[in-house]
Protein backbone atom coordinates (compact mmCIF):
# COMPACT_ATOMS: atom_id res chain seq x y z
CA UNK A 1 0.00 0.00 0.00
CA UNK A 2 1.46 3.59 -1.02
CA UNK A 3 -0.38 6.61 0.39
CA UNK A 4 0.21 10.14 -0.48
CA UNK A 5 -1.30 13.43 -1.01
CA UNK A 6 -1.56 13.78 -4.87
CA UNK A 7 -1.03 10.84 -7.41
CA UNK A 8 -0.13 11.96 -11.32
CA UNK A 9 -0.29 9.74 -14.02
CA UNK A 10 1.00 11.08 -17.42
CA UNK A 11 5.33 12.01 -17.24
CA UNK A 12 4.85 14.87 -20.18
CA UNK A 13 5.20 18.37 -19.57
CA UNK A 14 2.08 18.61 -17.61
CA UNK A 15 2.18 16.09 -15.28
CA UNK A 16 6.16 16.90 -14.27
CA UNK A 17 5.28 20.56 -13.93
CA UNK A 18 2.29 20.00 -11.57
CA UNK A 19 3.90 18.00 -10.00
CA UNK A 20 7.23 20.78 -8.98
CA UNK A 21 4.88 23.02 -8.14
CA UNK A 22 2.84 20.83 -5.46
CA UNK A 23 5.80 19.40 -4.00
CA UNK A 24 7.26 23.78 -3.86
CA UNK A 25 3.68 23.85 -2.07
CA UNK A 26 4.40 21.09 0.58
CA UNK A 27 2.08 18.38 -1.05
CA UNK A 28 3.22 14.51 -0.89
CA UNK A 29 2.95 13.81 -4.53
CA UNK A 30 3.73 10.74 -6.65
CA UNK A 31 4.20 10.58 -10.55
CA UNK A 32 3.45 7.33 -12.63
CA UNK A 33 4.74 6.83 -16.32
CA UNK A 34 4.23 3.56 -18.20
CA UNK A 35 6.95 5.12 -20.81
CA UNK A 36 9.91 7.22 -20.62
CA UNK A 37 9.14 10.84 -19.19
CA UNK A 38 7.78 13.02 -22.27
CA UNK A 39 7.73 10.19 -24.79
CA UNK A 40 4.16 11.46 -25.91
CA UNK A 41 3.19 14.68 -27.40
CA UNK A 42 5.76 16.78 -25.63
CA UNK A 43 9.21 15.22 -27.43
CA UNK A 44 7.09 15.47 -30.03
CA UNK A 45 6.14 18.49 -30.25
CA UNK A 46 8.55 21.48 -32.41
CA UNK A 47 8.70 23.70 -28.82
CA UNK A 48 7.41 26.86 -29.96
CA UNK A 49 5.87 29.26 -27.57
CA UNK A 50 4.46 31.94 -29.21
CA UNK A 51 1.96 34.35 -28.51
CA UNK A 52 -0.76 33.38 -30.99
CA UNK A 53 0.37 35.65 -34.33
CA UNK A 54 -0.26 32.19 -36.43
CA UNK A 55 -3.74 31.94 -35.19
CA UNK A 56 -4.84 35.61 -36.43
CA UNK A 57 -3.08 35.82 -40.07
CA UNK A 58 -6.19 36.65 -41.23
CA UNK A 59 -6.14 39.34 -39.85
CA UNK A 60 -8.78 38.00 -36.96
CA UNK A 61 -8.00 38.01 -33.49
CA UNK A 62 -9.85 34.96 -32.52
CA UNK A 63 -10.49 33.23 -28.87
CA UNK A 64 -7.37 31.41 -29.32
CA UNK A 65 -5.01 33.95 -30.05
CA UNK A 66 -6.11 36.15 -26.80
CA UNK A 67 -5.94 32.94 -24.38
CA UNK A 68 -2.05 32.63 -25.65
CA UNK A 69 -1.29 36.16 -26.45
CA UNK A 70 0.41 36.36 -22.78
CA UNK A 71 2.41 33.37 -22.79
CA UNK A 72 5.77 34.28 -23.67
CA UNK A 73 6.05 36.58 -21.02
CA UNK A 74 5.08 33.90 -18.53
CA UNK A 75 7.50 31.55 -19.90
CA UNK A 76 10.39 33.82 -20.17
CA UNK A 77 9.61 34.86 -16.49
CA UNK A 78 10.70 31.12 -15.70
CA UNK A 79 13.87 30.53 -18.40
CA UNK A 80 14.71 33.91 -16.37
CA UNK A 81 14.58 31.81 -12.93
CA UNK A 82 12.24 35.20 -11.91
CA UNK A 83 8.76 32.89 -11.39
CA UNK A 84 7.62 29.73 -9.30
CA UNK A 85 8.24 27.25 -11.50
CA UNK A 86 12.58 28.01 -12.12
CA UNK A 87 13.43 26.78 -15.83
CA UNK A 88 16.59 28.98 -15.84
CA UNK A 89 18.34 25.35 -16.67
CA UNK A 90 16.33 24.45 -19.71
CA UNK A 91 17.84 25.04 -22.97
CA UNK A 92 16.49 27.11 -25.62
CA UNK A 93 16.74 26.37 -29.62
CA UNK A 94 15.63 29.78 -30.44
CA UNK A 95 15.17 33.24 -28.65
CA UNK A 96 13.15 34.24 -31.73
CA UNK A 97 12.45 33.08 -34.88
CA UNK A 98 10.91 34.34 -38.06
CA UNK A 99 7.79 34.13 -40.07
CA UNK A 100 8.40 34.39 -43.63
CA UNK A 101 6.30 34.51 -47.47
CA UNK A 102 6.58 33.51 -50.53
CA UNK A 103 6.25 36.28 -53.08
CA UNK A 104 3.04 36.63 -53.76
CA UNK A 105 2.16 38.01 -50.25
CA UNK A 106 4.56 41.04 -49.52
CA UNK A 107 2.42 44.31 -49.09
CA UNK A 108 -0.54 42.26 -47.50
CA UNK A 109 1.52 40.64 -45.28
CA UNK A 110 3.26 43.85 -44.35
CA UNK A 111 0.19 45.73 -44.11
CA UNK A 112 -1.33 42.99 -41.41
CA UNK A 113 2.27 43.00 -39.52
CA UNK A 114 2.50 46.11 -39.04
CA UNK A 115 -1.12 46.88 -37.48
CA UNK A 116 -1.44 47.22 -34.04
CA UNK A 117 -3.29 43.93 -33.79
CA UNK A 118 0.37 42.54 -32.72
CA UNK A 119 2.67 42.63 -29.68
CA UNK A 120 5.56 44.65 -30.06
CA UNK A 121 8.80 43.56 -30.76
CA UNK A 122 7.40 42.05 -34.31
CA UNK A 123 9.46 43.80 -36.74
CA UNK A 124 10.20 43.03 -40.86
CA UNK A 125 14.13 42.94 -41.53
CA UNK A 126 15.84 44.54 -44.17
CA UNK A 127 17.50 43.46 -47.50
CA UNK A 128 21.07 43.42 -45.37
CA UNK A 129 19.59 41.81 -42.32
CA UNK A 130 18.76 38.35 -44.33
CA UNK A 131 20.04 35.42 -42.82
CA UNK A 132 20.19 32.15 -45.22
CA UNK A 133 18.11 31.37 -46.99
CA UNK A 134 16.11 34.23 -47.31
CA UNK A 135 19.60 36.51 -48.57
CA UNK A 136 19.17 34.27 -51.83
CA UNK A 137 18.26 36.50 -54.93
CA UNK A 138 15.62 33.45 -55.68
CA UNK A 139 13.88 34.31 -52.58
CA UNK A 140 11.50 36.88 -53.49
CA UNK A 141 9.16 36.86 -49.89
CA UNK A 142 9.26 39.61 -46.68
CA UNK A 143 10.65 38.23 -43.84
CA UNK A 144 9.76 39.38 -39.93
CA UNK A 145 11.16 38.34 -36.95
CA UNK A 146 9.11 37.14 -33.80
CA UNK A 147 10.42 37.75 -30.37
CA UNK A 148 8.86 34.32 -29.22
CA UNK A 149 10.68 31.24 -28.12
CA UNK A 150 11.95 27.70 -29.16
CA UNK A 151 12.40 25.40 -26.15
CA UNK A 152 14.93 22.20 -26.32
CA UNK A 153 12.13 19.78 -25.12
CA UNK A 154 13.91 17.33 -24.08
CA UNK A 155 15.81 19.69 -21.96
CA UNK A 156 12.82 20.93 -20.21
CA UNK A 157 11.90 17.48 -19.31
CA UNK A 158 15.42 17.01 -18.03
CA UNK A 159 14.94 19.96 -15.72
CA UNK A 160 12.00 19.15 -14.35
CA UNK A 161 12.82 15.34 -13.32
CA UNK A 162 15.71 16.46 -11.79
CA UNK A 163 13.77 18.57 -9.36
CA UNK A 164 12.46 15.23 -7.34
CA UNK A 165 13.78 11.83 -9.43
CA UNK A 166 12.76 9.65 -6.69
CA UNK A 167 9.11 10.10 -6.83
CA UNK A 168 8.83 9.19 -10.52
CA UNK A 169 7.60 5.59 -11.06
CA UNK A 170 8.13 4.29 -14.34
CA UNK A 171 4.41 2.07 -13.64
CA UNK A 172 1.33 1.23 -15.67
CA UNK A 173 -1.74 1.93 -13.55
CA UNK A 174 -5.06 0.56 -13.30
CA UNK A 175 -8.09 3.12 -11.79
CA UNK A 176 -10.44 1.21 -9.78
CA UNK A 177 -13.84 3.16 -9.93
CA UNK A 178 -16.06 2.92 -6.93
CA UNK A 179 -19.89 3.61 -7.15
CA UNK A 180 -19.57 7.85 -6.62
CA UNK A 181 -17.76 10.26 -8.38
CA UNK A 182 -13.74 9.34 -8.68
CA UNK A 183 -11.82 6.28 -8.09
CA UNK A 184 -11.13 4.73 -5.00
CA UNK A 185 -7.61 3.81 -5.63
CA UNK A 186 -4.71 3.20 -8.60
CA UNK A 187 -3.43 -0.77 -9.03
CA UNK A 188 0.10 -0.92 -10.29
CA UNK A 189 1.40 -4.30 -12.34
CA UNK A 190 2.47 -5.83 -9.19
CA UNK A 191 -0.35 -5.39 -7.25
CA UNK A 192 0.63 -2.42 -5.52
CA UNK A 193 -2.28 -0.34 -4.17
CA UNK A 194 -2.01 3.65 -4.41
CA UNK A 195 -3.96 5.88 -2.26
CA UNK A 196 -4.53 9.52 -2.67
CA UNK A 197 -6.51 12.78 -1.82
CA UNK A 198 -6.73 13.83 -5.01
CA UNK A 199 -5.66 11.72 -8.70
CA UNK A 200 -4.37 13.69 -11.95
CA UNK A 201 -4.57 12.51 -15.34
CA UNK A 202 -2.01 13.87 -17.17
CA UNK A 203 -1.75 11.58 -19.50
CA UNK A 204 -2.74 13.14 -23.15
CA UNK A 205 -3.88 10.25 -25.45
CA UNK A 206 -3.43 7.80 -22.12
CA UNK A 207 -6.09 9.80 -20.55
CA UNK A 208 -8.55 8.21 -22.95
CA UNK A 209 -8.20 4.98 -21.60
CA UNK A 210 -8.16 5.95 -17.96
CA UNK A 211 -11.40 7.98 -18.35
CA UNK A 212 -12.87 5.33 -19.72
CA UNK A 213 -11.90 3.01 -16.87
CA UNK A 214 -12.91 5.49 -13.98
CA UNK A 215 -16.32 5.39 -15.40
CA UNK A 216 -15.95 8.90 -15.36
CA UNK A 217 -18.33 11.09 -17.98
CA UNK A 218 -15.63 13.34 -20.12
CA UNK A 219 -15.58 12.74 -23.90
CA UNK A 220 -12.37 13.07 -25.74
CA UNK A 221 -11.60 13.16 -29.50
CA UNK A 222 -8.52 12.86 -31.44
CA UNK A 223 -6.66 15.25 -34.07
CA UNK A 224 -3.78 13.51 -36.15
CA UNK A 225 -0.35 15.40 -37.16
CA UNK A 226 1.75 13.80 -39.78
CA UNK A 227 5.09 15.88 -39.27
CA UNK A 228 8.19 15.66 -42.01
CA UNK A 229 11.73 15.42 -41.18
CA UNK A 230 14.67 15.57 -43.35
CA UNK A 231 18.04 16.41 -42.65
CA UNK A 232 21.20 17.06 -44.35
CA UNK A 233 23.58 20.40 -45.34
CA UNK A 234 20.56 22.68 -44.03
CA UNK A 235 21.39 26.01 -42.58
CA UNK A 236 19.39 26.66 -39.00
CA UNK A 237 15.80 27.70 -39.72
CA UNK A 238 12.80 28.32 -37.33
CA UNK A 239 9.80 29.82 -38.40
CA UNK A 240 6.03 30.41 -40.06
CA UNK A 241 5.91 30.01 -43.44
CA UNK A 242 2.68 31.88 -44.56
CA UNK A 243 1.38 33.21 -47.77
CA UNK A 244 -2.06 34.31 -49.19
CA UNK A 245 -3.63 30.21 -49.35
CA UNK A 246 -2.32 30.35 -45.36
CA UNK A 247 -5.59 31.60 -43.86
CA UNK A 248 -5.17 31.36 -39.92
CA UNK A 249 -2.14 29.38 -39.95
CA UNK A 250 0.90 28.41 -41.57
CA UNK A 251 1.48 27.05 -44.28
CA UNK A 252 4.43 24.74 -42.69
CA UNK A 253 6.17 25.58 -39.13
CA UNK A 254 10.08 24.73 -39.14
CA UNK A 255 12.70 23.97 -36.29
CA UNK A 256 15.95 23.20 -36.64
CA UNK A 257 18.24 20.79 -34.59
CA UNK A 258 21.56 20.94 -35.52
CA UNK A 259 24.78 18.37 -34.97
CA UNK A 260 27.93 17.95 -36.51
CA UNK A 261 28.01 18.67 -39.83
CA UNK A 262 24.08 18.02 -40.65
CA UNK A 263 20.93 20.19 -39.53
CA UNK A 264 17.53 18.03 -38.88
CA UNK A 265 14.65 20.46 -39.92
CA UNK A 266 10.94 19.01 -38.18
CA UNK A 267 8.09 20.30 -40.17
CA UNK A 268 4.88 20.80 -38.87
CA UNK A 269 2.12 23.45 -39.51
CA UNK A 270 -0.82 22.65 -41.78
CA UNK A 271 1.46 20.51 -43.71
CA UNK A 272 1.31 18.02 -40.76
CA UNK A 273 -2.34 18.60 -40.18
CA UNK A 274 -3.17 18.19 -44.05
CA UNK A 275 -0.80 15.51 -44.37
CA UNK A 276 -2.76 13.11 -42.27
CA UNK A 277 -5.05 12.33 -45.33
CA UNK A 278 -1.61 11.39 -47.21
CA UNK A 279 0.97 8.03 -47.22
CA UNK A 280 4.16 8.47 -46.25
CA UNK A 281 5.92 8.83 -49.45
CA UNK A 282 2.98 11.09 -50.66
CA UNK A 283 3.74 13.52 -47.96
CA UNK A 284 7.50 13.58 -48.57
CA UNK A 285 6.59 14.51 -51.94
CA UNK A 286 4.36 17.41 -50.84
CA UNK A 287 7.01 18.90 -48.40
CA UNK A 288 9.40 19.20 -51.22
CA UNK A 289 7.04 21.31 -53.06
CA UNK A 290 6.25 23.52 -50.06
CA UNK A 291 10.18 24.02 -49.61
CA UNK A 292 10.75 24.39 -52.91
CA UNK A 293 7.79 27.48 -53.18
CA UNK A 294 9.15 29.07 -50.24
CA UNK A 295 13.07 28.31 -50.04
CA UNK A 296 13.95 27.83 -53.98
CA UNK A 297 17.60 28.62 -53.05
CA UNK A 298 17.97 25.45 -50.72
CA UNK A 299 19.01 22.30 -52.52
CA UNK A 300 17.60 19.49 -50.31
CA UNK A 301 17.63 17.00 -53.18
CA UNK A 302 20.65 14.63 -51.60
CA UNK A 303 18.36 15.26 -47.71
CA UNK A 304 17.49 12.08 -46.00
CA UNK A 305 13.72 12.28 -45.37
CA UNK A 306 11.25 10.41 -43.09
CA UNK A 307 7.73 11.10 -41.53
CA UNK A 308 6.54 10.86 -38.03
CA UNK A 309 3.00 10.11 -37.12
CA UNK A 310 1.23 12.03 -34.07
CA UNK A 311 -1.78 11.59 -32.28
CA UNK A 312 -3.66 14.36 -29.71
CA UNK A 313 -5.99 13.85 -27.36
CA UNK A 314 -8.22 16.37 -25.89
CA UNK A 315 -11.95 16.91 -24.86
CA UNK A 316 -14.56 16.40 -27.23
CA UNK A 317 -15.69 19.81 -29.31
CA UNK A 318 -18.94 19.86 -30.91
CA UNK A 319 -16.98 20.75 -34.14
CA UNK A 320 -14.05 18.86 -33.56
CA UNK A 321 -12.01 21.42 -34.18
CA UNK A 322 -8.86 22.33 -31.68
CA UNK A 323 -10.33 23.58 -28.55
CA UNK A 324 -9.45 27.29 -27.51
CA UNK A 325 -8.41 26.75 -24.24
CA UNK A 326 -6.54 24.61 -21.74
CA UNK A 327 -9.27 21.84 -20.23
CA UNK A 328 -9.34 20.93 -16.81
CA UNK A 329 -12.31 18.69 -15.84
CA UNK A 330 -12.92 17.06 -12.31
CA UNK A 331 -15.26 14.13 -10.81
CA UNK A 332 -14.68 13.87 -7.39
CA UNK A 333 -11.06 12.87 -6.55
CA UNK A 334 -10.60 12.88 -10.21
CA UNK A 335 -8.91 16.01 -12.15
CA UNK A 336 -7.98 15.38 -15.84
CA UNK A 337 -6.29 17.79 -17.82
CA UNK A 338 -4.88 18.55 -21.44
CA UNK A 339 -2.97 21.67 -21.87
CA UNK A 340 -3.82 21.77 -25.57
CA UNK A 341 -0.45 23.37 -26.50
CA UNK A 342 2.94 23.32 -24.62
CA UNK A 343 2.42 26.69 -24.58
CA UNK A 344 -0.11 27.04 -22.73
CA UNK A 345 0.94 24.60 -19.77
CA UNK A 346 1.12 27.66 -17.23
CA UNK A 347 -1.98 28.43 -17.73
CA UNK A 348 -3.64 25.12 -17.35
CA UNK A 349 -1.20 24.64 -14.04
CA UNK A 350 -3.45 27.57 -12.42
CA UNK A 351 -6.88 25.65 -13.17
CA UNK A 352 -5.77 22.44 -11.88
CA UNK A 353 -4.47 23.78 -8.49
CA UNK A 354 -7.79 25.47 -7.94
CA UNK A 355 -9.61 22.49 -8.06
CA UNK A 356 -7.40 20.56 -5.28
CA UNK A 357 -8.79 21.90 -2.43
CA UNK A 358 -7.44 19.75 0.55
CA UNK A 359 -4.11 21.05 1.95
CA UNK A 360 -0.95 19.35 1.82
CA UNK A 361 -1.23 16.15 4.89
CA UNK A 362 2.83 16.29 5.45
CA UNK A 363 2.89 12.92 6.04
CA UNK A 364 5.81 11.34 4.11
CA UNK A 365 5.01 9.16 0.81
CA UNK A 366 5.23 5.47 1.73
CA UNK A 367 8.11 3.52 0.48
CA UNK A 368 8.55 3.10 -2.87
CA UNK A 369 12.55 2.64 -3.48
CA UNK A 370 12.02 -1.27 -4.55
CA UNK A 371 9.78 1.11 -7.38
CA UNK A 372 11.66 1.25 -10.90
CA UNK A 373 12.27 5.16 -11.32
CA UNK A 374 10.78 6.97 -14.56
CA UNK A 375 13.76 7.85 -17.51
CA UNK A 376 13.59 11.08 -19.58
CA UNK A 377 12.84 9.82 -22.87
CA UNK A 378 15.00 10.93 -26.04
CA UNK A 379 13.35 12.94 -29.79
CA UNK A 380 11.13 10.27 -31.37
CA UNK A 381 13.13 11.13 -34.43
CA UNK A 382 16.60 10.48 -33.04
CA UNK A 383 18.47 7.44 -34.81
CA UNK A 384 15.44 7.48 -37.52
CA UNK A 385 17.43 9.62 -39.95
Amino acid sequence: MIKTDIAIVGGGITGLWLHSLLKSRGYQCLLFEKYKLGSGQTLASQGMIHGGLKYNLDGIAGTASKTISSMPAVWRACLSGDSEMDLSNVGCIAWQYHLFSDGRLGNKLSAFLGSHALSVGTRMLSAAELPPPFSSDQFKGVVYEIPDLILDTQSLIESLAAKDPNNLIEAKVKPVPHDGAGINCLILEDGTKVEAQYFVYAAGIGNEELIAKSNLKMATQRRGLHQVLLKGDLPVLNGHAVSLQSKDKPRFTVTSYKERSNTTWYLGGELAETGIKRESRAQIEFAKHELKQFLPSINIDSCEFTTLEIERAEPKERSRLRPDRPTCYCEGNVIACWPIKLTLVPLLMEEVLEKIMSNPSGIASSDTTKLRKAQVGNYPWNGSL
